[in-house]
């Protein structure tokens, strides 16, 4: 077998922005991968194919599904899982003075 690598699609999107999001972040854990927009078919089949190599396909599967897992909590979200208070919000009501 030649040195060619044989790429295969990943997944699929109706927009080129979803396609690139996910091609970037395949990249960035180290899996290569392009955007391949097909030219519009009758199957109506989404036009921008995520392409990995095919002996590369198993692992961007893998790191598609940590994706979500991987989310960064933000401090609001933090603060609530420690203390049970949304952010922002004070153990006792604020006296408001109107006076001028």
């Amino acid at each position: 077998m030649s040195g060619e690598i044989r790429w295969e699609c990943f997944i699929a999107y109706p927009d080129e922005a979803s396609a690139v999001a996910v091609a970037q972040y395949l990249r960035l854990h180290e899996c290569p991968a392009f955007v391949f927009a097909r030219a519009p078919d009758f199957d109506l089949a989404p036009p921008f194919e995520v392409r990995v190599p095919g002996e590369l396909l198993h692992r961007a599967r893998w790191l598609w599904s940590l994706a979500d897992a991987r989310l960064e909590l933000t401090d609001g979200e933090l603060e609530y899982l420690a203390t049970g208070r949304l952010p922002g919000t004070a153990s006792e009501p604020r006296w408001h003075d109107d006076a001028a």
